[in-house]
């Protein structure tokens, strides 16, 4: 016996391959493993196409990694792995079912799979008559036909190594099928259901207890989509989003976060939003469940066994790949500590047993999905009904929920759910359902919902973007509303602003991102952070908040932007004009308010134009600007639709009078702002550079917003690079379309609110390549800025094969 098993070879240094290593050093007096992959350090690698993704050692697992290699749970927390309590730190949404949250009385572990992976594999090269063989790939099998053995491999650049047993853990795509082929042995039987699932996943870093649980689980069957997250080493959290069908997940930002978005609950989309992408989006495709009946072939070659994924691959959304590589080791060691005789056929049964409940569990839910053809599986498909029944009752009583963890755990086979104790509290979970509510119970999946209405809530982070309580909001007319928003100190830098800039809001309406731009009413330094919002026709934010009651709430809102502001001087003595119309007075008062508080000796006409003297925004804030700086502040209101009403009482400082703001009637000033309609604005430009005032004296900013161009007909493509903000951006796109609208399609994190060249949020510069933009006097871009080669990323089309854009500081 000892001298039969001088020498065993593991092909595959995969999870199974070192778990099989282990199990042989017990019985052999070498152990070799032989890998293709480079093993010096620890990471990704390309053996495991699989590894960025979640991985899940379940508490079956746990166990007996614990078992083969004493103390490797101590030290794999010790290293930074997660240990996670079922049910109590766990949430399993399956099928529209949330379990009830319980103590299970077990732990399951957490860390990456190469984390895992790189201990593990110490483990087994500290063992004594373990060699680990990487960078090296096996030929093909050494096969003695007439003994009916295999004696050996053979090995890339090292010929035949000899062995009493080879083990095959090449995984499901090794070449061992056709090496079994070519010496003359029947393939086994295959069987599987195809499922289509694809995996999307990056590592990312949520704030500190933004979401309950520490491994969170969501998959739903209509649409077909779930997700995974879980906390991993180092403070992170790996997220992976599975898709299937047609319904895979996009792996360009912006699409990512949303597909995220409609899976997650609540907490965890609102923990998303607030993410620090750590790395980028690596995929993985999985076709098939795939099960290799070896056990039912009548002739093998001895001196061969095959184990782990090659033998049967699950569905990775249920985690039980490495845990039943695991069962299937323990199997390995008892197989073999009853001796040689028919190895392999005692063998293959033996694995049998280790993977039946699993493929059962993958089985039933992946033909519960829609797009999964079922034909001929009705058994299966009353089976995945009696499991639904088991999730509603789970989502309803603990102790039920408790009995589905222990069996997706496996420790209990899934008969478990037919013990009487479970049964009666099924029975009494679901007692108090009439046959309809039943019936939604069991199908009501976890749909994605989208609001007409605007969501506060956007999808996935973007730069320059913060969390802020909204501390209130006061009616300041019939149809505007002033927002002051809670800074937390931490903060504070990021909300420094200049007179006249704005804050962005972000959120969604109709399952669209939109974002809208609303300018600062306060000048600098009067501690405090506030805009005015006036309801628009439609206006999705601006109803929001003017009929809403969203004090105490959160918004998300950027970084103050803008380069509507004025340049002070406090030795200067200068005369300022503004025209303003409905809202725009909010970046007026604040200009208004720092021109005079900084410039003693300068002053201020203020023409403001609205319909009726009730429209009239910041009213109160106007007289007390008035009033604080008597003798160098005026305001000229004109109301177009007074009509007969009897007008304000006029002052000195404060004159009301019937009819629009006439451009050509407007007195002299040193240097002018407008805010307001295009056609206002455009008036106003066009008399003022007819008297000869230098464009230069002359800032205005518009209402206008634009909305994302498509295509329109055939046009030469362009490559384009954006740089500048956030990772690079590289993308082909048609040349009569504006670079910001096609970068848009891909990141919804860039810098931009109002997409009609008005704001200039989205200036940039030219690095290379030829481009076009519009030609518009009211682009929020001067000579002096084009002439230094800036452009509005909005407003701009490649005119070349390669362009690049960099976004300006």
């Amino acid at each position: 016996m000892a001298q039969e098993r001088t020498h065993a070879v593991v092909l595959g240094a995969s999870m199974a391959g070192l778990l099989a290593a282990r199990i042989l050093s017990e019985s052999f007096a070498q152990v070799t493993v032989v890998e293709r992959d480079d093993l010096s350090a620890p990471g990704d690698r390309r053996g495991v196409p699989q590894g960025r993704h979640v991985h899940a050692l379940l508490a079956r697992g746990t166990q007996i990694f614990e078992e083969l290699f004493p103390g490797l749970t101590g030290q794999l927390l010790a290293d930074g792995a997660v240990e996670c309590r079922a049910l109590s730190e766990m949430r399993m949404s399956l099928s529209g079912h949330t379990l009830r949250r319980s103590d299970s009385g077990y732990s399951v572990l957490q860390a990456s799979r190469p984390f895992l992976e790189w201990r593990v594999r110490e483990r087994v090269r500290a063992l004594p008559n373990v060699v680990v063989l990487d960078g090296h790939t096996v030929e093909g099998l050494d096969y003695d036909r007439a003994a009916g053995r295999v004696r050996g491999v053979r090995v890339a650049g090292l010929g035949e190594l000899s062995a009493d047993l080879v083990v095959s853990c090449l995984g499901r795509h090794g070449p061992i099928g056709d090496w079994l082929a070519d010496l003359g042995y029947e393939r086994p039987a295959e069987e599987g259901v195809r499922i289509d699932m694809m995996y999307a996943s990056r590592n990312v870093r949520l704030p500190a207890g933004a979401v309950d649980g520490k491994e969170i689980i969501v998959s739903q069957q209509d649409p077909a989509r779930g997700l995974a997250m879980f906390a991993v080493e180092d403070g992170r959290h790996l997220l992976t989003l599975i898709g299937y069908g047609n319904d895979h997940p996009p792996t360009d930002p912006d699409g990512y976060w949303r597909f995220a978005a409609s899976v997650a609950p609540p907490d965890v989309r609102r923990a998303l939003v607030e993410a620090q992408p750590l790395t980028d989006i690596a995929t993985y495709r999985y076709l098939a469940n795939q099960r290799r009946r070896y056990e039912r072939l009548t002739r093998f070659p001895d001196g061969l066994l095959v184990l782990g994924d090659a033998v049967c691959s699950f569905s990775p959304a249920f985690g039980q790949g490495m845990t039943v590589s695991a069962l299937q080791a323990l199997r390995l060691r008892a197989v073999l500590a009853d001796g040689n005789h028919e190895l392999p056929r005692r063998w293959f049964r033996a694995a049998a047993t280790a993977i039946d409940d699993a493929w059962l569990i993958t089985k039933l839910f992946d033909l519960a999905m829609p797009h999964v053809d079922a034909s001929g599986q009705t058994r299966m498909r009353l089976a995945g009904h009696l499991a639904g029944i088991g999730l509603a009752a789970g989502a309803r009583d603990e102790r039920v929920g408790r009995a589905v963890a222990r069996i997706a755990g496996l420790l209990d086979r899934p008969t478990a759910v037919l013990h009487p104790e479970t049964l009666a509290h099924t029975a009494t979970a679901l007692g108090g359902v009439g046959l309809d509510q039943a019936r939604q119970l069991l199908t009501a999946p976890l749909r994605t919902r989208h609001s007409t209405s605007f969501d506060p809530l956007p999808y996935g982070p973007a730069r320059g973007f913060h969390r802020l309580t909204v501390r209130s909001v006061v009616r300041d007319t019939r149809d505007s509303a002033i927002v002051e928003f809670t800074v937390p100190a931490e903060l504070s830098g990021n909300f420094r602003y200049a007179a006249g800039q704005h804050l962005v809001v972000r959120g969604i309406r109709d399952g669209e991102p939109i974002r809208r731009s609303y300018s600062l009413c306060d000048a600098p330094g009067a501690g405090r952070l506030r805009i005015g919002v006036k309801r628009q026709d439609a206006g999705a934010f601006s109803t929001y908040v003017v009929d809403g009651r969203i004090a105490g709430s959160a918004l998300y809102v950027g970084e103050p932007a803008g380069a509507f502001t004025p340049v002070l001087d406090p030795t200067a003595r200068r005369s300022y004009a503004a025209v303003a119309a409905g809202s725009g007075i909010t970046p007026i008062a604040a200009i208004i308010a720092a021109v005079l508080g900084t410039e003693p000796h300068s002053t201020f006409v203020l023409y403001y134009g609205n319909r009726v003297a009730t429209d009239i925004m910041l009213a109160d804030r106007l007289h007390e600007l008035v009033d604080r700086f008597p003798g160098r502040l005026r305001v000229r209101h004109q109301l177009s639709r007074q009509g007969t009403s009897t007008l304000p009482r006029s002052t000195q400082e404060v004159i009301y009078r019937r009819g629009r703001i006439d451009p050509a009637a407007l007195a002299g000033a040193d240097h002018w702002f407008l805010c307001g309609p295009k056609e206002l604005v455009s008036q106003t430009v066009t008399v003022l550079t007819e008297r000869g005032v230098d464009r230069s004296r002359i800032q205005f900013e518009l209402f206008e917003t634009g909305t994302p161009s498509a295509p329109a007909g055939d046009a030469p493509i362009s490559r384009v690079t954006v740089t500048g903000y956030g990772p690079p951006l590289e993308f082909d796109m048609p040349r009569n379309r504006s670079i910001l609208d096609a970068a848009l399609d891909r990141r919804e994190d860039l810098p931009y609110s109002c997409l009609g060249g008005s704001c200039g949020t989205c200036r940039a510069t030219v690095e290379s390549g030829q481009i076009e933009m519009d030609e518009d006097p009211l682009l929020a871009i001067t000579d002096a800025e084009t002439a230094a080669g800036y452009v509005l990323a909005c407003r701009t089309r490649p005119a070349s094969d390669d362009v690049a854009l960099r976004f300006a500081p």
